[in-house]
């Protein structure tokens, strides 16, 4: 499933649909009022440090793990960290405008899923539309920090937010979405500064696909649309990716893309594709472990004055003839 995150604590949302579970006994239900405290604690005091750029009380309130995958973000799009962990961000939404329902527990009680229900607006030119707002917790250095959040748009869900209106806590544990972690987090390792700016986009419909680029950025995608920043980018010369592809009985007949792009740091060029695996629909979609390399030629061709031949990004798989018309 596609999840809404809030990177560091910066809000960065996907739309998201909860996928169904089977209820498993891996949760627990922990004392209801307890939860809510410790959520509306951390969250808020999380929320004032983003609003006032508080470095101090944001790092005492975000996960470790959460704190490297900033840093790495930040660094691997050559921004400044610490500096820019505030620059350009909007106000997280305020618990004031959402209705707790309830909250889940680890396995161990040291991470914990808290589900609000609201009406919210995503962009400028979004409709109000309700909402619900998952926040993520972990219990490290004897206190709870906050780690992340997801929402669900519940429109076409009317019978899971009747329930969640209705405060029914057992919904939680039948879509995954609501669910904690069933462990912390593993604090990931830095990456160094980029020599050039990367992401990789992955269409992954029915499929699971785990990911590792030049051995530093780790990326899972689940059944989603998505593009992620490379930790610490991509290098002139020589890279390297390899994946697994786990697909589902619907993924088998969906096509499928991962594209990996150099991004543009120069105003008004364009960002350059250096490797493609693209199937259609009915093809097998294998993993595997590739080598690749930019050249310089893909560099010059992200400037719009480029006048020579378009090179062409590294297939995994050869690309099939355009079907004439």
């Amino acid at each position: 499933m596609a999840a809404c995150v809030v990177f560091g604590g910066v809000a960065a949302a996907q739309q998201a649909t909860p996928t169904p579970a089977q209820p498993t006994s891996r949760f627990n239900v922990p004392d209801q009022k307890q939860a809510r405290t410790i959520a509306d604690t951390i969250y808020n005091t999380w929320r004032v440090a983003m609003m006032r750029g508080n470095e101090a009380s944001w790092r005492n309130t975000t996960t470790q793990s959460r704190q490297v995958k900033v840093r790495n973000l930040i660094v691997s799009q050559k921004g400044k960290f610490p500096q820019d962990i505030f620059r350009d961000q909007p106000a997280p939404p305020a618990l004031e405008n959402f209705v707790y329902v309830g909250a889940l527990a680890g396995p161990t009680n040291r991470t914990l899923a808290a589900t609000y229900i609201g009406s919210l607006q995503l962009g400028e030119k979004g409709k109000p539309a309700m909402n619900a707002y998952v926040l993520e917790f972990v219990h490290e250095g004897g206190k709870w920090r906050y780690d992340q959040s997801r929402f669900f748009n519940l429109t076409r869900l009317p019978q899971v937010e009747k329930r969640l209106r209705a405060g029914d806590v057992t919904v939680l544990q039948e879509q995954d979405g609501f669910h904690p972690y069933t462990e912390a987090p593993a604090v990931p390792p830095t990456c160094p500064y980029p020599q050039l700016i990367g992401k990789v986009f992955v269409d992954a419909q029915g499929r699971e696909i785990e990911m590792r680029i030049n051995g530093i950025s780790l990326h899972d995608f689940a059944d989603e649309r998505r593009a992620d920043v490379i930790s610490g980018g991509l290098k002139r010369g020589l890279n390297t990716i390899s994946y697994t592809i786990r697909t589902s009985g619907s993924g088998a007949k969906a096509a499928m893309a991962i594209g990996l792009f150099v991004m543009p740091e120069t105003p008004g060029n364009k960002p350059v594709c250096v490797f493609d695996h693209i199937i259609d629909p009915g093809d097998t979609a294998n993993g595997g472990t590739f080598s690749f390399t930019v050249t310089n030629e893909m560099i010059s061709s992200m400037n719009p004055k480029f006048t020579g031949t378009a090179p062409q990004p590294f297939h995994a798989v050869p690309l099939k003839p355009e079907k004439k018309s």
